[in-house]
This record gives structure tokens, sequence and C-alpha cells, in this order.
């Protein structure tokens, strides 16, 4: 198992245990909508893909993430970590996912790189593709950057054929 792999797998295990137990951000209440866009703007400034509407938030245990859900299966997730050394890890990570890497845990194939900017900051986009979820192929850009309180890792998945590389521009260019 690689290194982005164990580190996925242990923030989505400590987000989905804080999930389970109903953890929220103070002020809020308990609307989705209010949660998300509260702990949202911790991370950054950003306007969804279209479509994507808020699933959850939570900021715990050194860590800030939010995820956003599509009608056609998409999922958008940004992570934030207060350690710095988390940033190291996922940089030297996803370093090691070139074009025909293979992520067997997760059934996914690096199929390119592309420089993109990310909160003013050039940053390297992997973009995956992958058969192994019920929806069919799937398409995801993982990238990390700098977010507004520490190092974010960015996951944004969705069918191969809904992919719309205009709006995944139009999603990066409004992260500020």
């Amino acid at each position: 198992m690689n290194q982005l792999t164990k580190f996925t797998l242990t923030i989505g295990g400590v987000l989905l245990l804080l999930a389970l137990n109903a953890c929220r951000y103070p002020g809020t209440g308990t609307d989705p909508d209010r949660i998300v866009a509260k702990t949202a703007v911790k991370i950054a400034d950003f306007t969804p893909p279209p479509g994507y509407e808020p699933d959850y938030g939570l900021h715990a245990l050194g860590y800030t993430s939010v995820a956003y859900t599509s009608s056609n299966r998409g999922q958008l997730y940004l992570v934030q970590s207060e350690a710095e050394v988390d940033g190291a890890a996922l940089e030297e990570a996803l370093g090691e996912m070139v074009p025909g890497y293979v992520d067997e845990d997760n059934n996914l194939a690096v199929v390119s790189q592309q420089l993109v900017t990310i909160r003013q900051q050039e940053v390297t986009m992997i973009i995956s593709e992958g058969t192994g979820w019920e929806d069919g192929v799937m398409r995801q850009a993982t990238a990390v950057f700098r977010g507004k309180e520490g190092p974010a890792l960015l996951i944004l998945r969705e069918p191969v054929a809904l992919w719309d590389d205009t709006a995944v521009a139009a999603f990066l260019a409004s992260m500020r």
C-alpha cells in the first residue's frame, strides 16, 4: 500500500468516525449547507463545479474536510491538515504518481499530469482513471496545494463520460 493510499484511508477513517459521531462546526446547527459553508472557508474560497451540493463538513483533530456530491455520482473532497509534515508526505506520494503508475488498492491508473493553478499556486494535478466502482469508468483529479491554514488535498471524481474539462478548469480558477 503506497503512502497516499495509507494517508487517504487514515483520513477517511477519522472523518467517517467523526461523521458517525455527528461532529459539527460550532454555531451552524445541523444544516449541512451551513456546516459545509462554514468549514470550507477554512480551506479556500471557491465555487464548486455545477451540480455539486454540500455533503458534509468537519473540523476536528487537526483536520478540516468538506465533501460535495452531484447527482451524476460526482464527488469532490477537500482535506486540510494543520500539520506541515502531512503536506510533505502528500507531495512525496503524489511525486510517485506518474503516467502509467497503477494504484492497485484503488484500481486507478495515472493517465496524465497537468500543471494547474490553485489559490495562485502552480501545482501538479494527477489525472487517474479506474473501473473499480459500480458506476463504471471514473476519472479522478488529485492535487496538493496550500490551503488557508495548512497543506490541503483535493480529490475530484466523476464518471469519464460526464467529465467536463471546462467545468474543472473553472472550479480550479475559482479557488482563492
